[in-house]
């Protein structure tokens, strides 16, 4: 899990970053994969005392196609919450400065949420202040982290080079873990998530992954995570070549029963049948059944 054992103290850092306030703070480990492995992969999500908070990185502008994919995130969680708190996401922007949005699901209901651009902070001035700290080897501390983590998605003018800049990150977090090698986990889990969703170029990609991996085995259950790719894998792999009938059975059985919850969350939402056969590609009469 990226973000196992994260400590609260690290949260209630991302938290004043993004202007929230909560006594207390917990990052979501648990995978939601529901309608199939690949339907739903949140970003990261942070239990608070009133809510939970699904955060995602976007860096193109957010349309109605964002927006009704953020409306089914938010019922997916909804469903798949093990309190009674409830769920709203926030994107955060590389794209435009930070806005509310309001989307009309239908003509009784509106789905709103905020977008943050960061465009009070200055990435570049972030990544050269740690820079200068490492030099004069001065202390960094986990404040300087974990602004440093999120520098990449800082800037006013949303023209950066984004995977220049996740690269530099990359390059300081290896570096300040040489002089303290049990790291920050939070850091390292935000930059391994703006590694995996924006550097374009395939070999960089892979390339900064496995240096982050490197570190990160040393730091959290890396390993664990790798593992349970290569399980997944194998699963579906197994299923399409025919494995064992009540392994296959059980597989079904058990995507028909989420469907089936998220299928009724969409539905106390405000959303009708057949908005939600649309959204979900799923039979109108199954759905009114």
């Amino acid at each position: 899990m990226l973000f196992k054992n994260v400590s609260e103290e690290d949260i209630q850092i991302l938290l004043e970053i993004l202007e929230k306030e909560s006594e207390s703070a917990n990052i979501w480990t648990k995978e939601l994969r529901l309608l199939d492995p690949t339907t739903y992969k949140p970003d990261l999500i942070i239990e608070l005392d009133d809510e939970n908070l699904i955060i995602e990185f976007q860096s193109t502008e957010v349309n109605d196609k964002f927006s009704r994919r953020a409306h089914t995130y938010v019922a997916i969680t909804d469903q798949k919450k093990e309190n009674d708190k409830e769920v709203n996401i926030e994107v955060i922007s590389t794209a435009e400065n930070s806005k509310q949005i309001s989307y009309r699901v239908n003509r009784l209901n509106t789905f709103r949420y905020n977008v943050m651009g960061f465009e009070k902070y200055d990435g570049e001035k972030i990544i050269k202040y740690v820079e200068e700290k490492l030099e004069n080897n001065m202390k960094i501390t986990s404040k300087d982290n974990i602004y440093l983590s999120l520098a990449p998605l800082m800037d006013k003018k949303k023209n950066n080079n984004i995977s220049e800049k996740i690269k530099r990150v990359v390059d300081l977090l290896i570096e300040l873990n040489k002089t303290n090698p049990p790291g920050n986990k939070l850091s390292f889990g935000i930059t391994w998530l703006l590694v995996d969703k924006f550097v374009k170029d395939s070999e960089l990609r892979n390339l900064l992954i496995d240096v982050l991996g490197e570190k990160m085995s040393a730091i959290y259950e890396y390993g664990e995570r790798k593992e349970q790719k290569g399980i997944e894998k194998g699963r579906k792999e197994g299923i399409k070549e025919g494995m064992k009938e009540g392994i296959k059975e059980g597989i079904k059985e058990g995507k028909k029963e989420e469907k089936e919850e998220i299928i009724h969350k969409l539905y106390e939402s405000g959303m009708t049948p057949e908005e939600i056969s649309k959204r979900l590609k799923t039979d109108l009469e199954k759905i009114k059944k």
